[in-house]
């Protein structure tokens, strides 16, 4: 009976081992998801210098980063930079980038479609926070940035594609309680820069690719 039980028990105890051995040689893969949205048909795309209520300086960063992002999600892209939008659509004779501007624009640079944007930098505004009892005190500043682009075909004049990000990130922060204070406070201007580089990397989702982690083939 006793040796009946040592072979079940070593029979299990190896079925066990082969199972864990099995389970442990199982592995996964990284495979890449191509991008929602494959620009390489286009032979070459022309780019409008994003718009803002800011300076010409971040019009210039925004439009820049927005490119970059592609062209090193999809390399062998060619872009043709049409400049600030107010003189494009003043060499068009036209009033506004409206349909007959877009089309115009295949006309006159050969472009078979064109990408504008945007960014709004909001005031800086305060939150105010109190605790319970009125024990303690805190206070900051944020600045909201949001931005959007839109893709063009301009033989049609149609939207092919639109997208928009926004963002916000604190500039000051003040904490006070009953025993101390305290205080710290950002430039925003000398953030900017990198607050358009991460909506500009949002809003190029769509042309980078994916990668997800399988499990690899039997």
């Amino acid at each position: 009976m006793g040796i009946r039980i040592l072979r079940a028990l070593k029979i299990f105890l190896g079925s066990l081992v082969v199972g864990l051995s099995a389970a442990g040689c199982a592995h996964t893969v990284i495979v890449e998801i191509p991008p929602k949205i494959d620009l390489q048909p286009y032979q070459t795309i022309g780019i409008v210098e994003f718009t803002s209520n800011s300076s010409e300086k971040l019009n210039q960063i925004a439009t820049q980063k927005f490119m970059g992002f592609i062209q090193n999600a999809q390399p062998h892209l060619r872009f043709l930079e049409l400049g600030p939008e107010d003189q494009l659509v003043n060499k068009l004779g036209r009033n506004s980038m409206d349909i007959e501007a877009i089309k115009a624009i295949e006309k006159k640079y050969g472009v078979s479609s064109i990408f504008t944007g945007s960014f709004q930098i909001s005031d800086i505004a305060p939150e105010v926070t109190i605790g319970t009892n009125l024990s303690s005190l805190r206070a900051s500043a944020v600045v909201n940035v949001s931005m959007v682009s839109k893709h063009w075909d301009t033989l049609s004049g149609a939207t092919i594609w639109s997208k928009s990000r926004q963002g916000h990130w604190k500039v000051a922060d003040i904490h006070s309680n009953s025993k101390d204070i305290s205080f710290s406070m950002n430039n925003p201007e000398d953030h900017y820069g990198r607050y358009l580089e991460e909506l500009a990397f949002g809003v190029t989702d769509n042309f980078r690719p994916h990668y997800e982690k399988r499990d690899a083939p039997k």
